[in-house]
């Protein structure tokens, strides 16, 4: 029979040092592999790309990587921009998201191909290792929304496959993920 160690947390024999911490407590993944369709003109929409964690203590951290592949049928110059939702549930929604200055648009990052769309060309959003510090024991829910950030006209953002999805060698389809770590604080 074999034997297990379980325990809740190790420490050093003189102790964890002020600021110490860097342990991984729990991980939590969502895998999307089906393709979804927004129309964020304007607008911030959800995608599918979400995922859901409870820290354990106050003082953990929440380390987010992600990665989204997509294209959009807007006009030319069309680039699209992201941003985290952050829901704490029973408490207050907030955004993964640069500063305000003026009437910019607040976004995480954007991608796009600047270029007169050919419906083959999609784009990936990705980034490893953002540490987040929601400062609750209650689930936090992380969801990547999604938006075009110059467009000249209608169009529509499509995860996970391109614009022009015919069965062809020339089109692919793709898989975009979230991956959710708790950290000791």
């Amino acid at each position: 029979m074999a034997s297990k160690l379980r325990v809740n947390q190790i420490e050093p024999v003189n102790g964890i040092p002020t600021g110490g911490g860097g342990g991984i407590i729990q991980v939590k993944n969502t895998t999307v592999t089906d393709t979804d369709t927004l129309s964020c003109i304007s607008s911030w929409e959800d995608s599918e790309i979400t995922c859901s964690i409870t820290p354990t203590s106050t003082s953990s951290k929440i380390l987010i990587s992600m990665s989204a592949t997509g294209e959009g049928n807007a006009q030319n110059q069309q680039a699209f921009s992201y941003r985290i939702k952050k829901v704490i549930t029973g408490g207050a929604t907030s955004y993964l998201q640069g500063a305000s200055a003026g009437s910019r648009t607040q976004v995480f990052a954007n991608t796009g191909d600047y270029t007169a769309d050919s419906g083959t060309s999609a784009s990936s959003f990705s980034f490893s290792n953002y540490l987040d510090s929601p400062a609750t024991t209650s689930a936090v829910t992380y969801t990547v929304q999604i938006t075009y950030e110059y467009a000249g006209g209608s169009g529509t953002y499509y995860l996970n496959r391109q614009v022009t999805d015919s069965d062809a060698g020339a089109n692919g389809r793709f898989v975009s993920w979230m991956t959710l770590m708790e950290v000791s604080g």
